[in-house]
């Protein structure tokens, strides 16, 4: 039975016992989605399942990642054009996005670094490439090359931010790399997802009270140069893919995800006019349906396709 149809008559919706016995979620009801609305989606891997949910439902999507014209041959931008996003996974990376987009962040190139011996360079049989850690698998065989694509995707980020109507960032995790020269954050670890930059950036575990200032000042950004914008925000339900916490990967998860939620709910009783919490993560995980693949991590296209529905219902 889908729980949606569960009634809480005569139940206690504040009580945990009533709860288990017809779970039900409370959604906030806003218009927030007009008819042909853009819709603008940043954030972690599980923003690409709603993105994709979106899209398959008639919404326009932002940032339009594939209008980012590029050279394959001498340049990659992570698996652009085979998908049409790139994620973003912890509100660092997610501030600096907005801060490049908007104009305050102008220097994304001092960060650039070069790779050798690594399997991009194996992939673009060249024995030196260059890559922008800032942003998921983002190379070049050239600087001048690396910063073209760089100033191309600040551009269709700013024209996404602001051509759409509402503003949808999925928080993702909390463990993250800092550049060891510039003091920005890398979009993942160095020395995976076949780039460079082993020993170039420090591991951090980052805190609530850096994760809520990072978002925060997002929106303060956002607001200052589009007050009459909407944001959702939500908290990814997949998990970690891996530790760098020295602690097993189930209770790493657990503080992450716990830090991320608490933020969002402060964030959104602070900016409750502008900004509403949508709890992707608990469908996930306390409402009665399948969720995820066999892999546990990412999830079914059909609870994507559920968060979506339940998602326009509520903010149509």
């Amino acid at each position: 039975m889908d729980a949606q149809t569960f009634t809480t008559a005569k139940l206690n919706m504040k009580a945990w016992r009533d709860f288990c016995k017809a779970p039900h979620l409370k959604i906030s009801q806003r218009k927030l989605i007009p008819p042909g609305a853009k819709i603008f989606t940043m954030g972690s891997c599980f923003a690409q399942e709603i993105r994709a949910a979106m899209s398959r439902r008639g919404f326009a999507v932002y940032p339009r990642y594939l209008d980012v014209k590029f050279d394959p041959t001498q340049q990659i931008f992570d698996k652009i054009p085979a998908r049409d996003m790139t994620p973003h996974y912890d509100t660092f990376v997610i501030r600096q996005e907005f801060e490049a987009a908007l104009g305050v962040w102008t220097d994304r190139e001092a960060g650039f670094w070069e790779v050798r011996n690594a399997m991009i360079n194996k992939m673009a049989q060249a024995e030196v490439v260059y890559q922008d850690p800032t942003r998921k698998l983002n190379f070049a065989k050239s600087l001048p090359l690396l910063k073209d694509l760089a100033d191309k995707v600040d551009v269709v980020m700013r024209e996404g931010i602001a051509e759409s109507d509402l503003i949808v960032i999925t928080l993702g995790l909390t463990e993250v790399w800092r550049h060891n020269k510039t003091g920005r954050y890398l979009c993942r670890p160095p020395a995976t997802g076949y780039g460079g930059g082993e020993g170039l950036a420090t591991f951090r575990q980052s805190t609530f009270v850096e994760n809520y200032l990072n978002v925060k000042a997002t929106l303060d950004l956002l607001f200052s140069k589009h007050p009459e914008k909407n944001v959702v925000l939500t908290v990814s339900p997949v998990p970690l893919e891996l530790t760098y916490s020295g602690t097993d990967i189930g209770s790493a998860n657990m503080e992450s995800k716990s830090i991320l939620r608490a933020v969002a709910g402060q964030i959104c009783r602070e900016y409750a006019e502008r900004v509403t919490y949508f709890p992707s993560y608990e469908m996930a995980t306390i409402m009665p349906w399948p969720v995820f693949q066999e892999d546990k991590r990412h999830v079914l296209p059909e609870f994507a396709d559920r968060v979506v529905t339940t998602f326009h219902d509520n903010f149509s």
